[in-house]
């Protein structure tokens, strides 16, 4: 059974697309709502793709860049409060958390595709 669980979560890390998916669909099972099931599936596979982001760049460089990641995150959550209190003048914590999250979800999911596609070379190149 260990195996089993291991395995899926490894399938994944690996692989985030096929987590959202699997997200979205049992999301929308659940909630018969396709746009808010979208909305969950990013929500919930955000951090299979920054998951999936560090071991491609632990994979293509041979480095941890987790410090990277997280100056990252850290610099857009910075970005995001500074454009959300010089628009509002208030600051609505739970819709600032989302909307970063939402953001990273963005970011991660081209930088997923992106490193993809340079590890790929990397790999056909050694």
């Amino acid at each position: 059974m260990v195996n089993t669980l291991a395995g899926v979560i490894a399938t994944f890390v690996t692989l985030p697309l096929l987590g959202w998916y699997f997200i979205y669909i049992i999301s929308v099972k659940l909630t018969k709502d396709k746009r808010k099931s979208i909305k969950w599936a990013s929500d919930y596979s955000t951090f299979l793709f920054i998951v999936a982001v560090y071991f491609i760049m632990l994979y293509i460089w041979n480095q941890s860049f987790i410090w990277l990641i997280l100056i990252v995150i850290l610099i857009t959550a910075i970005c995001f409060t500074i454009l959300h209190w010089k628009t509002t003048s208030d600051i609505n914590v739970g819709k600032l958390m989302k909307g970063i999250w939402r953001f990273n979800f963005l970011l991660f999911l081209f930088l997923y595709f992106i490193l993809s596609i340079v590890g790929l070379f990397f790999s056909i190149v050694r």
